[in-house]
């Protein structure tokens, strides 16, 4: 199995924090029911070594610890620039009080680390699992399907993907009664990491089906698109990962019926299909996020720094204020979650923190109760398409 994240590992890896730090992740991702193979370790020469050689991947979600040392000198201080430069999450992690800066290279100063402590080990492998989002609440997934031909087979991948710790999003039971059906739809889709399309005969012949999936291409949510024997895949599929099956994935072989169900070897290869997917789809709508926070905050000409979570700006009066992406549809709990996320991170006292956000194709009740909470809570929410006016309003 082929993985799909990187942990990558700097500095003082002889030290025993490395051991320790290493060893609590794996434990943790066993604990959430993952397989280990789901994230390469690299060091800091098979971070240097082309992606073709088997060496970093800049397409994979990424999270780097830096170990730091007295006298350590600019030891993979290259391995370093490069992760930075494709904005890679980087945490530095040091053992001495007030040393910071005499235990890390120079291109680490401007970033918040943590001083080493066992009881903050939790904690400190906490982070990675941040950056990734392998946390059970943020593994979204949302199921496209036609009821008259694949309804069975919906509900085999709904089971099996919660048994794989996703959080999935089905029709059938996830929509109330007396909801506004497309508009429910629309803001779910914006809320998943990943769409399974199941393309089965009568597919595309569902309005619903096909606007589900332009819906889903608009928000960049990765697309998994399962072929029925005998279909393909539509041209405007374009950003699609297609699997095509066979009738021999089909128990009895018998895939014409609505009560066809596949084999379970089928249905978790889709599931590992999903992960795979999900991974690249997690760093390409993060990446656009900050990226356009941060294009349009630079052409104002205001200096925004990348932290492993989160978007840092130093104000003239030596303020500072934070900006956190929030991937899908923002919760409350979000902004008390990144007040908290902020304080594992021991940064400088926050000024002001913001939740960034995608607001197209957010329910317009869910967009209303954000600004309502502007009001009243220490985090406020600003929106993908006000960037540009929110920057030149509050300098």
């Amino acid at each position: 199995m082929n993985s799909y994240y990187q942990l990558i590992l700097l500095g003082d890896t002889r030290c025993e924090a490395c051991r320790k730090v290493r060893e609590r992740f794996f434990e943790m991702l066993n604990e959430r029911s993952f397989v280990k193979s789901l994230v390469a370790v690299l060091d800091g020469t098979l971070t240097m070594t082309p992606m073709e050689e088997g060496g970093y991947d800049s397409r994979k979600p990424t999270f780097t610890y830096y170990f730091g040392k007295l006298g350590h000198g600019d030891k993979d201080v290259d391995a370093l620039r490069k992760l930075m430069g494709n904005g890679d999450a980087v945490y530095p992690v040091f053992f001495t009080d007030g040393q910071f800066e005499n235990e890390v290279p120079a291109v680490l100063k401007p970033i918040n680390g943590v001083c080493y402590s066992d009881d903050k080990l939790d904690s400190i492998v906490n982070v990675a699992f941040e950056e990734l989002r392998l946390l059970r609440k943020k593994r979204r997934v949302f199921i496209s399907y036609k009821r008259s031909d694949s309804a069975a087979i919906a509900n085999q991948l709904y089971d099996v993907l919660s048994r794989h710790q996703f959080d999935v999003f089905l029709d059938t039971y996830s929509i109330r009664g007396a909801a506004d059906f497309q508009a429910e739809l629309h803001h779910r889709i914006t809320d998943s990491d990943v769409l399974i399309q199941l393309n089965s005969p009568n597919f595309m012949e569902s309005d619903w089906c096909k606007e589900e999936i332009s819906e889903a291409n608009a928000r960049r949510v990765g697309v998994l698109q399962v072929n029925w024997p005998g279909m393909k895949s539509d041209g405007k599929d374009q950003l699609s990962t297609t699997k095509k099956l066979t009738e021999l994935d089909f128990r009895r072989k018998r895939y014409k019926r609505n009560t066809s169900m596949l084999k379970t070897k089928v249905l978790n290869a889709i599931a590992v299909e999903v992960e795979a997917i999900r991974a690249r789809n997690i760093a390409a709508r993060q990446d656009n996020l900050t990226g356009e926070f941060v294009k349009e905050a630079n052409r104002q000409g205001r200096t925004i720094i990348k932290e492993p979570t989160f978007l840092v700006e130093q104000k003239s009066d030596n303020s500072f204020w934070y900006y956190i992406p929030a991937i899908g549809v923002p919760q409350s709990t979000d902004c008390h979650e990144s007040l908290k996320m902020l304080e594992r991170w021991r940064v400088k006292v926050p000024d002001k923190v913001f939740l960034i956000y995608d607001d197209l194709s957010i329910l317009p009740r869910w967009i209303e109760h954000l600004d309502w909470m502007n009001k009243y809570l220490e985090v406020k929410t600003i929106k993908m398409q006000e960037f540009e006016s929110w920057l030149k309003k509050n300098k």
